[in-house]
């Protein structure tokens, strides 16, 4: 004769007092593989070993009372009641006490590694790389629909859309992850367009961060030919990934913000240089500019003075043909005077007419490089607020704008836009 069948809640208080009763006061050894604490202060914890796993709560008032602070990874020792919870039907240990038991295995395989790859140098900061300027594109390293993808894009975009990203997409987690990510560690590094590599993933326990501890992954970060971030985690995660990397993030976004400048802030930059230089180079044309006028007042002064000088130079020579006097060689002599002298103004004037050409020529490409002249040719310079408007986009209709003409300045109201190759 088949038993009569239970109902569910039957089954369940029957599994309750059982379990209950049967493991009151029981005493687990395990691994700590995630430790939650909730907004009320109660603490969550995944104890396990090899074989298998199970979920413990320490409620926030056993929480004050505990000596020892649980940590993922460490080996521990808690105390307290198996608890069936009839509504879902699972089973948890309400733990009273916990005390450290010894190092969990994966804490003691990260410690090692540690401690290997520091004698071999890996963590020195003499081989850190810095990381560049203005990157051609940003390599990224991490799971396709993870949210650390998002969390980049959404700040690269932000701060510098014109600079591409290239994604390299990879498992972050479970036994394939360290392969994965070092594949895609080496596609992007043999990429001559990507300069930098954000390696990372979102924050989750030492077991599920564990791709980023191997050995496999720090040799290919270390190897790699691009300077590397690594982003791995929250802010209080710290993986052998992070020590190996050029940079550490403590963040995806924050990572982004490393890897690339924020676009306003250089063309800020690019516009104060430009000003500057503008400055200078006026002050340079205004020097040459008096350097050309000294020349040619030093010019016209020499010249005059050798007139001066030839002139007296004449005047002795006709003393002494006049005190010659014979009258033939005194006719020829006067009209060889004459014709030197005339010879003698002649060059002078040439002279003065070749410094005064120089000088004019001077003066017609000192205007050339003036601001002026521009204007001049009939262009004029359109500023809104005191700066200069040299984009169409940079205003909108309604927009009150100054215009410079070569005499005075109109003042303007925007109507309309329109761009190249656009009808406005």
């Amino acid at each position: 004769m088949a038993p009569t069948p239970l109902t569910v809640g039957q089954l369940s208080r029957r599994l309750k007092a059982f379990l209950e009763g049967e493991f009151a006061r029981v005493r687990v050894l395990g691994e700590l593989s995630k430790v939650f604490v909730s907004t009320r202060g109660h603490v969550y914890l995944t104890l396990k070993d090899e074989a298998s796993r199970v979920e413990c709560v320490v409620y926030a008032s056993t929480v004050r009372t505990l000596a020892h602070r649980p940590d993922e990874g460490s080996l521990v020792l808690v105390e307290g009641d198996v608890s069936f919870y009839e509504p879902r039907g699972t089973v948890q240990l309400v733990v009273t006490w916990i005390e450290p038991a010894g190092q969990g295995r994966l804490q003691a395989a990260f410690d090692a590694l540690k401690a290997q790859l520091l004698t071999e140098g890996l963590f020195a900061p003499e081989r850190k790389r810095a990381l560049p300027f203005l990157p051609r594109a940003v390599g990224v390293v991490t799971s396709a629909v993870g949210a650390a993808r998002r969390d980049i894009e959404a700040v690269i975009q932000r701060r510098s859309p014109q600079i591409p990203i290239v994604i390299s997409p990879c498992t972050v987690e479970g036994v394939d992850a360290a392969p994965d990510i070092v594949r895609a560690l080496k596609v992007l590094g043999r990429r001559p367009d990507v300069d930098v590599i954000i390696v990372g993933r979102g924050g989750g326990s030492l077991e599920s961060l564990w791709a980023f501890n191997t050995e496999m992954v720090a040799r290919a970060i270390a190897a790699c030919p691009k300077p590397v971030i690594s982003a791995v985690g929250h802010e209080t995660d710290t993986t052998i990934a992070d020590l190996v990397a050029d940079r550490r993030a403590p963040t995806p976004s924050a990572a982004a913000e490393l890897a690339v400048p924020e676009r306003d802030a250089l063309l800020y930059t690019l516009a104060l240089q430009e000003r500057r230089l503008a400055r200078a180079l006026e002050a340079r044309v205004e020097r040459a500019g008096r350097r050309l006028e000294r020349a040619v007042s030093r010019l016209e002064a020499s010249t005059r003075a050798r007139i001066v000088a030839r002139r007296r130079s004449l005047e002795v020579l006709r003393r002494r043909l006049a005190a010659a006097e014979p009258g033939a060689r005194l006719a020829r002599s006067r009209g060889r005077l004459e014709g030197a002298q005339a010879r003698l103004h002649r060059a002078g004037e040439r002279r003065l007419v070749a410094a005064r050409e120089a000088l004019s020529l001077a003066l017609a490409r000192l205007e050339a490089l003036s601001p002026l002249s521009v204007l001049a040719r009939g262009y004029s310079i359109t500023r809104q607020g005191g700066r200069v408007v040299r984009r169409f986009d940079a205003v909108v209709a309604g927009d009150e704008l100054e215009i410079l003409l070569e005499t005075g300045r109109l003042q303007a109201v925007v109507t309309g836009r329109s761009g190249p190759g656009e009808e406005g």
